[in-house]
């Protein structure tokens, strides 16, 4: 009797030793830099299922292509004195897509550099994770971009059945630069509805299980009058409504795995599925084994091409070829292009349309499949 009641009581406590809770040091911080995989959709398999002491099985998962999240402290950004000193920036977009559309009195602009800026706050003892606004250059000026109304993520600490709900407001500036103001207000509802373990290629975590919906209006508007008789600022809104399940841990600082998409009329369509991953190899010949610890990402791809590796093996020499055979692009590397065993390839004037990505040192050659839309 009395055995039985100890194993009992041990099984209790390692119960609820495994229920764990999510802090602030379990979110990301100034300095960080942390690789995830894309994976496909169908591979993802059931995760709408959850509970208590839950065991998450996503070993189908099957990665398409990598990326790294890096959160750069301020001071390391275009915008160091625009963010104050305790908030860092990750850098989301390269250059936002502008129509070149030629209207007399509006001068052409360009938006490029775009970093999302994250703070914990109070400093000394975060309650929450926030997201404070976007940092991003037109036609070369850095600007800041904050939410009137912070955009909590999370509030800490973060438990089982915990539900939290906050509002939030952003609005870019406006000047005579720029025609137009883009505004996106609502509110975010965040509930922590599991917990148990999740596996995944990458292993096996403890995990609380959340799901955040962001539901927001966000409205599009001119800020001047166009110089066309009887033409006014134009404003339109849409409903623009988000949902996503993460698994979180205590120690990976992103989501284990995230399922994201739209949330619309109460029906939820992924659209994207990234979990914490090392670094994977997706193309490669038995013969080339030099190679075999490059990463190539985005795939598809728009502006440029990122190549990672764990190995120093510049030089290295790229090669874009089309389907005809036809080479569009070659770029060669030199040790001191090595950043960070990271490089980047410019495909911004490619055509769209798919490509032959040839990767080349000394030792062989890594062929890779590329989509350019």
């Amino acid at each position: 009797m009395q055995k039985t009641l100890l194993l009992l009581f041990i099984s209790c406590f390692l119960n609820v030793k495994s229920q764990i809770s999510i802090t602030a040091s379990s979110m990301p911080s100034s300095g960080d830099t942390i690789r995830y995989s894309n994976a496909r959709l169908s591979s993802v398999g059931d995760y709408t299922t959850t509970g208590t002491n839950y065991n998450w099985h996503f070993d189908t998962l099957r990665p398409t292509s990598q990326g790294l999240r890096e959160f750069k402290n301020g001071l390391n950004t275009p915008y160091y004195i625009l963010f104050g000193l305790t908030a860092y920036g990750e850098k989301t977009l390269d250059t936002v897509p502008i129509p070149n559309i030629p209207v007399p009195g509006i001068p052409a602009i360009s938006i490029t550099d775009v970093y999302s800026f994250y703070s914990k706050t109070p400093v000394f003892s975060p309650t929450k994770f926030i997201a404070e606004g976007l940092g991003l250059k037109i036609s070369g000026i850095p600007v800041p971009n904050t939410f009137s109304d912070e955009d909590e993520l999370y509030f800490f600490p973060l438990n089982y059945s915990d539900r939290d709900s906050s509002t939030f407001r952003f609005s870019t500036i406006t000047n005579t630069l720029i025609p137009f103001q883009y505004v996106k207000q609502g509110y975010r509802i965040t509930e922590a509805d599991g917990w148990g373990t999740v596996t995944t290629p990458f292993g096996t975590s403890n995990c609380l299980r959340v799901v955040t919906t962001q539901y927001s209006i966000d409205t599009i508007k001119g800020t001047v009058t166009l110089p066309i008789i009887g033409t006014q600022p134009f404003s339109f809104g849409f409903n623009n409504y988000q949902r996503s399940y993460q698994w979180l841990t205590t120690n990976e600082k992103i989501p284990y795995l995230e399922v994201s998409g739209a949330y619309t009329n109460g029906s939820f369509n992924p659209n994207q599925v990234k979990y914490r991953d090392g670094i994977q190899t997706f193309v490669g010949t038995k013969n080339d084994q030099a190679l075999l610890d490059f990463a190539v990402f985005p795939n598809p791809a728009s502006h440029q091409l990122n190549i990672t590796t764990t190995n120093n093996n510049a030089p290295l020499k790229l090669e874009l070829v089309d389907l005809q055979g036809k080479t569009v692009l070659t770029k060669d590397f030199s040790s001191a292009s090595l950043i960070n065993n990271h490089f980047v390839l410019d495909i911004a004037n490619i055509a769209k349309g798919l490509y032959i990505l040839n990767v080349s040192n000394l030792s062989g050659t890594q062929t890779s499949k590329i989509s350019i839309q």
